[in-house]
């Protein structure tokens, strides 16, 4: 019990020595604060707490994000791929046609994969598997099955809608608007297209069907950029295979397309190649007949000179006119042939000159040029004039298929140009150089064995040339007829060029475990997300949580945080940890304080339930144990209940104080605890607000100023009216109490920003009910095994007071 040495003032006497200077500032750069990390940093550990408050958000975003993966890898389509592998009969560059069926390949080893993606074979393929409609649902697969589509249809989203009562139709578009209509039974959309008569059994009374239709060509260029083909025939090298797949999610539909295009790209293919040994059939033909009346002329030339020459030297024995015989001098058999050789090259010389000069525009003919004995001799230009002849029969077999905007077909085109004329052209040109060469040699050998011999009769030596002329014509006729029948031997005995190797197998198995990889992606991205929304959540969180928040955006100094307390009053290990907590609070107070006199401060809290109570009741008792002279005073006079937990009576209290009804000595109460005193809220009154901002509450804290060391006023929350202002104004210092998690933040730096408009100095902030550990772990004061114990104990164990807020 307190002792009252001084009648007068009723109040107990200092017994020690009063502070007279403070201890010093508090700095706190020394506290927690310097653990806080750099706003420019990720603050992990800030994020590790997040996600332990948040744990179960990031379970249940998991496990539903998960869910949602299983339940998507069952609903998507699955890829599936299929290939065929087809054979083709290319020839080697390397070697020659020996055999009497040979002939050049259809299109070169490149062509062959132009001509698989061509529209000859794909648009096809297309029609016929009709890819070039789509439906909404499939089981109007049935009424559809009739549906095709005519040359040039028009694409779209349409809708056939039978009436409700049955026998007639409406064909809509995709903005509804009526295309047709007419009875069940009637062709279904002729003007755009389509050619459908739907079965009378599918147009059921209500019925709408749904589809989509697109050009086939659009299609068939697309299913162009998906086939994938792969081949070993490269130019210049020996290849015979041509691999092709399909990749879609339907493993009946890709089976069944894949197998179709090689279907299709072996009759294609089977078809030119026929049409190119008919067309190549007609123009050998053609220059058969042309040898044979090449052939006749020379004969006819032949017969008649001798004929005239007969008439004209009847006197002329005989031998003139008929090859010498072996008894002639070789000397003059050698004279006569090189007279001859001379001719011949210098008719054929101005022959090539004159058709290279009719062909200076479009190249020189072929025919022409095949006629001339020079060039039959020349094998270059006669493998030219081979090659030429086949392109063009080539040429002409694509033509009846295809425009002549197909790579193939103009490829084809650009190496007929160049061979007309560029390459025949120079060929020809070197022939001419060559054929003047030789005559100027053959003429200078004839000057030199001229001598006597020049009395030759030139009738013979005319008979001679027109006898080599039909010998050469004989010749070329032989050639071109050999060649002729060749090639209607191919192309009555024709083989395929390309077989099918390998059909497209139905695959059972999908291309990928795409549902694996769902649910896997799932899981990671749900569990991501669940993160990133507890970061965002922290983030956006109201209530006080981090230190940083304080520290930061408060501005104020922590002065210590008391841990989490589990039992109401009770003494298991919870406590010790919150008796050093408020020993730690009572030193930083003592030192945040620092000026001289007694410590008057003003404990308050942003809102209810925070724990101002719990701490102010707590800390006098810690200033009471270290043997401050501590007066604890119940300042909310609206709902103060510290009276409950000193065990003390609440009336008469500090509104009857301040209404001058009872004494101090009345007032001022002594506690069970040593160096303890209290005074209660007192009655509940409406004015009591009202008396807290009145000069009775100035004279009565300069009253007990010089009484007690340490004054604590237990204010009620910021947020309920201005009485805890009141009360700060009157002790000069506040300490403000957040509870983590509960507090709310934004009232707080609210109320704060009051408070720095009015002479009240914040000493800093408590902590109240603190996990401790995490961004915590360095506010705890408590060490296991390090607990102040008495020997010889003389009451029980330290409680830990716990009011009601």
């Amino acid at each position: 019990m307190a002792t009252f040495d001084s009648p007068s003032s009723g109040l107990p006497q200092l017994s020690h020595p009063r502070r007279t200077a403070p201890l010093g500032p508090y700095d706190a750069a020394h506290g927690p604060a310097q653990m806080e990390p750099d706003p420019g940093v990720v603050d992990w550990r800030r994020v590790f707490a997040a996600l332990l408050r948040f744990k179960w958000v990031v379970v249940l975003v998991t496990v539903l994000g998960t869910a949602g993966g299983v339940v998507l890898s069952r609903v998507i389509k699955i890829p599936y791929t299929t290939h065929a592998t087809v054979w083709v009969d290319v020839p080697d560059v390397r070697a020659h046609d020996e055999g009497p069926i040979q002939t050049a390949g259809l299109v070169g080893a490149s062509g062959w994969v132009d001509l698989l993606k061509s529209n000859a074979v794909l648009e096809d393929v297309v029609r016929r598997q009709r890819l070039y409609l789509a439906l909404d649902s499939p089981d109007d697969t049935g009424a559809v099955k009739s549906l095709g589509v005519k040359e040039r249809v028009q694409p779209g989203a349409y809708r056939l809608v039978v009436t409700a009562q049955g026998g007639r139709f409406l064909l809509l578009d995709g903005h509804g608007v009526t295309l047709q209509q007419g009875a069940v039974g009637d062709s279904v959309g002729p003007a755009l297209g389509l050619a459908w008569v739907p079965a009378a059994s599918a147009l059921r009374p209500g019925r709408t069907i749904a589809f989509a239709l697109a050009t086939p060509p659009s299609v068939a260029a697309g299913l162009a950029d998906q086939l994938r083909v792969q081949t070993d025939m490269m130019e210049g090298k020996v290849g015979n295979f041509i691999s092709f797949e399909l990749r879609g999610t339907s493993a009946d539909t890709i089976t069944a397309v894949v197998n179709a295009i090689a279907d299709r790209f072996v009759l294609v293919a089977t078809d030119l190649r026929r049409e190119k040994l008919s067309a190549l059939v007609k123009i050998l033909g053609d220059q058969v007949q042309n040898a044979q009346l090449n052939l006749t002329r020379a004969e006819q030339r032949l017969r008649d000179f001798r004929v005239h020459s007969v008439t004209l030297l009847t006197g002329t024995p005989a031998p003139l006119l008929v090859p010498a015989p072996q008894g002639r001098d070789p000397a003059a058999a050698n004279f006569f042939e090189m007279k001859v050789s001379s001719e011949e090259l210098r008719i054929d010389r101005t022959a090539l000159a004159r058709v290279l000069a009719e062909g200076a525009d479009s190249g020189p003919s072929t025919d022409a040029l095949e006629m001339i004995p020079s060039v039959q001799q020349s094998s270059v230009l006669t493998q030219a004039l081979g090659e030429l002849t086949e392109k063009q029969a080539t040429l002409r077999a694509l033509g009846y298929r295809y425009t002549a905007g197909l790579p193939q077909v103009k490829r084809l085109a650009v190496e007929i140009t160049q061979l007309e004329r560029q390459t025949i052209p120079t060929m020809v040109r070197a022939l001419i150089a060559q054929l003047g060469a030789r005559e100027a040699a053959v003429t200078q050998r004839i000057d030199s064995a001229a001598g006597g011999l020049r009395q030759i009769p030139p009738l013979a030596i005319e008979d001679a040339r027109l006898d080599r002329d039909v010998t050469i014509a004989a010749q070329l006729f032989a050639n071109i007829q050999q060649r002729y029948a060749e090639a209607q031997l191919a192309d009555v005995s024709s083989i395929p060029e390309v077989r099918i190797l390998d059909r497209a197998p139905h695959p059972d198995t999908p291309l990928f475990n795409i549902a694996a990889v769902l649910i896997v992606l799932a899981f990671v991205g749900s569990g991501v997300a669940g993160v990133l929304g507890v970061v965002a959540l922290d983030h956006l969180d109201s209530r006080v949580r981090h230190p940083d928040q304080v520290t930061r955006a408060m501005g104020l100094t922590i002065l210590g945080a008391v841990p989490h307390v589990g039992q109401r009053n009770g003494k298991g290990d919870q406590v010790a940890p919150v008796i050093e907590a408020l020993r730690a609070i009572r030193l930083r107070v003592v030192h945040a304080h620092g000026s001289a006199g007694p410590i008057a401060v003003t404990i308050s809290s942003p809102g209810r339930s925070d724990g101002k109570s719990l701490i102010a009741s707590n800390l006098a008792l810690a200033f009471a144990d270290s043997g401050y002279r501590t007066l604890l005073v119940d300042g909310d006079v609206r709902r103060g209940a510290l009276h409950r937990v000193l065990k003390t009576a609440r009336k008469p209290g500090l509104t009857e104080l301040l209404a001058g009804t009872a004494s101090r000595e009345e007032a001022v109460r002594a506690t069970a605890y040593p160096s303890l005193w209290f005074i209660g809220c007192g009655a509940r009154s409406q004015q009591g607000p009202e008396r807290l901002t009145s000069a009775p509450m100035v004279r009565l804290l300069a009253d007990l100023r010089p009484a007690f060391d340490v004054i604590l006023v237990d204010s009620p929350p910021l947020a309920a009216g201005a009485d805890a202002f009141a009360l700060g104004t009157m002790t000069g210092a506040m300490l403000l109490v957040l509870r983590t998690g509960f507090s709310d933040r934004e009232q707080a730096e609210a109320k704060l920003d009051v408070l720095a408009r009015l002479p009240i100095r914040v000493l800093g902030a408590v902590l109240n009910d603190v996990r401790l550990g995490g961004e915590y772990r360095y506010y705890s004061y408590y060490m296991a095994g390090y607990e102040a114990e008495d020997e010889h104990p003389a009451w029980d164990d330290r409680p830990v007071l716990q009011p009601s807020d």
